[in-house]
């Protein structure tokens, strides 16, 4: 014989309550709104030749140039592979370049082109655009 001393429902699983029902619709609109961010920032880029990972990339090292691989990662929320995919993609296209770091040779900085700044001025634009024309309730 179970006990229990929660409420369960056969179908619905545990009875979380009101609250809980409250904080699960709140962070449901929050990945909804994100997913929607997204694709519409994928919209804006992808004319410039980017992904929104490599964007992200690029925003990144304007906020902190000379990154390492493990500080884009913290900053672009992207996994270990993924990221070095990028990161290849935008060296082969010269709008980031690596470098050894001058005082601890293994580690390796990543930097922002003179190309890569005038790229990622291009995808602002392309963004800041996509954002205005943005209307509530757009799906």
């Amino acid at each position: 014989m179970r006990t229990s001393t929660r409420s369960e429902s056969p179908t619905a699983g545990p009875d979380v309550g009101a609250s809980g029902a409250g904080a699960a619709a709140a962070l449901r609109g929050s990945v909804v709104a994100g997913r929607r961010a997204a694709r519409r920032a994928a919209e804006a880029v992808a004319p410039a030749g980017c992904t929104v990972d490599e964007w992200l990339v690029l925003d990144a090292l304007r906020r902190r140039p000379g990154a390492m691989m493990s500080e884009l990662r913290a900053a672009t929320v992207t996994d270990k592979a993924t990221l070095g995919r990028r990161v290849d993609a935008l060296v082969t296209r010269a709008l980031v370049y690596r470098e050894v770091d001058a005082f601890d040779r293994r580690v390796v900085r990543v930097h922002l082109s003179s190309r890569g700044r005038d790229v990622l001025s291009d995808l602002d634009a392309r963004l800041a655009e996509a954002e205005q024309g943005d209307q509530p309730g757009d799906q």
